[in-house]
C-alpha cells in the first residue's frame, strides 16, 4: 500500500488551478502558489493577492488611501501665499496713485502666477510641475524689466526654486496629487507620521532640554510612554525604541548638566548668583 498522494489529489492554487499550492493565505485560508504568495512589509505572514491589497491587512495601503487626494500643508501654504500675493497687489494699487508702466508690468508679472497657485491648491497635476519653473520664470521676467538687477533676481529665485523642487518630490504632496509612490517611500512617510510619534517627541523634548531644562520632565514622561508602546510584533509594528531611550537619557542628564555649568560659571566668574 502506497502512502504517496497523487498530484491530482493535492491542493492546487485557487487562482492557478494547474499549479500545486505551496501554502495557504493567512487571512482567508485559500490555497496559494509561489507566484500568488505575498509578504507584506514588517508582517512576516503570507497572503493571497486579493487579501494583501485589503486596507485591513496592508496598513501601508490603508495609509495611502487615507491621504490619497487629501490636501497637505504644502497645498495650503501655496494657496495662502497666492491669496496674499493677490491682496498685496490690490492693496499696493489702491494705496498709491496711478501706477507707472514699470509698476504695472511687475504687477502683471506677479499676477500671472495666480492661476498656477490656484491650480496647485486644487490639485491639478500640471500645477505640480509648473511650481518648479515659476520662480525662475518670474526672475527672468523681472530681469527683463530691470536688466541691471538681472543677477539679483535670479539669485533671489534660487531659494524658492529649491523649496519648489522639495515640494515636487515630497511623498505627502505626491499623494495629494494622486501620484503613485514606491512602497519604500510610503513606508518612510508612515514611519515619520504614524510610528510611535510620542517617542519621537520625547527625543525632541530631550534635545531641547539641553537648552531649556524645564522641558526635561516632558522628555522623560514622553520617553517612558513611548518606550512602553514599542512592539515590533504588532501589526503595524511600533518602533522608535532608540528615540524613546534617547529622550529619557537627555531628560535625566539635562538638569544636572545645567547645575554643573551654572556652578562653574559662578565659581569662575561669579556671574550667576551671589550670597
Amino acid at each position: 500500500m502506497s502512502l504517496e498522494v497523487p498530484p491530482s489529489a493535492r491542493p492546487h492554487c485557487a487562482v492557478h488551478p494547474d499549479v500545486l499550492a505551496g501554502g495557504t493565505c493567512s487571512r482567508c485560508g485559500g490555497f496559494i502558489c509561489a507566484d500568488c504568495a505575498t509578504s507584506l512589509l514588517g508582517d512576516g505572514r503570507i497572503y493571497c493577492v486579493a487579501c494583501a491589497k485589503r486596507p485591513g491587512v496592508d496598513y501601508l495601503e490603508a495609509f495611502r488611501q487615507e491621504y490619497w487626494g487629501r490636501r497637505d500643508s504644502w497645498a495650503w501654504t501655496v494657496g495662502m501665499l497666492t491669496l496674499s500675493l493677490v491682496l498685496g497687489v490690490l492693496y499696493s494699487a489702491a494705496s498709491k496713485g496711478p501706477p507707472s508702466r514699470k509698476e504695472w508690468l511687475f504687477s502683471a508679472l506677479f499676477l500671472a502666477t495666480v492661476p498656477m497657485g490656484g491650480a496647485f491648491f486644487l490639485g491639478k497635476p500640471w500645477a505640480r510641475h509648473a511650481l518648479v519653473a515659476t520662480p525662475l520664470v518670474v526672475a527672468l521676467g523681472a530681469g527683463v524689466l530691470e536688466p541691471a538687477l538681472r543677477f539679483q533676481h535670479l539669485l533671489a529665485a534660487l531659494p524658492f526654486t529649491f523649496v519648489a523642487v522639495h515640494i515636487h518630490r515630497d511623498v505627502r504632496s505626491r499623494l495629494f496629487f494622486r501620484r503613485d509612490v514606491t512602497p519604500g517611500a510610503l513606508a518612510a512617510l508612515w514611519n515619520r507620521l504614524r510610528n510611535n510619534p510620542i517617542a519621537r517627541q520625547a527625543f525632541h523634548f530631550g534635545f531641547s532640554s539641553l537648552f531649556m531644562p524645564l522641558l526635561s520632565p516632558l522628555a522623560v514622561v514622553c520617553g517612558v510612554v513611548g518606550l512602553m508602546r514599542v512592539n515590533l510584533q504588532a501589526h503595524p509594528p511600533i518602533g522608535r525604541r532608540g528615540q524613546a531611550i534617547a529622550g529619557i537619557v537627555l531628560g535625566v542628564v539635562s538638569p544636572p548638566l545645567w547645575l554643573f555649568v551654572l556652578n562653574y560659571l559662578d565659581q569662575r566668574f561669579g556671574l550667576v548668583w551671589k550670597d
